[in-house]
């Protein structure tokens, strides 16, 4: 399985309302597509917390181009 470098760019866009903009790009990606995925729960905690509730939007770009981005469950795009 080859590694891909992964880079992030993190903006806060409002403090008080705890938002911020994250921006994760890709060295190579699979031409085929991509699985991106937030986890549900901690290890060592009992409770699910579901991350992926708290976006608010998200978008995906190749070459400047707009790309569609499918839901295929609730915490996996």
């Amino acid at each position: 399985m080859s590694q891909v470098k992964i880079l992030y760019k993190i903006t806060p866009k409002d403090l008080h309302a705890h938002i911020f903009q994250v921006e994760l790009t890709l060295e190579s990606p699979n031409p085929l597509g991509q699985v991106f995925s937030l986890p549900n729960w901690i290890p060592g905690s009992y409770l699910i917390r579901d991350f992926s509730k708290h976006i608010i939007s998200i978008s995906a770009q190749s070459g400047g181009e707009a790309i569609t981005v499918k839901k295929l469950d609730k915490n996996h795009w």
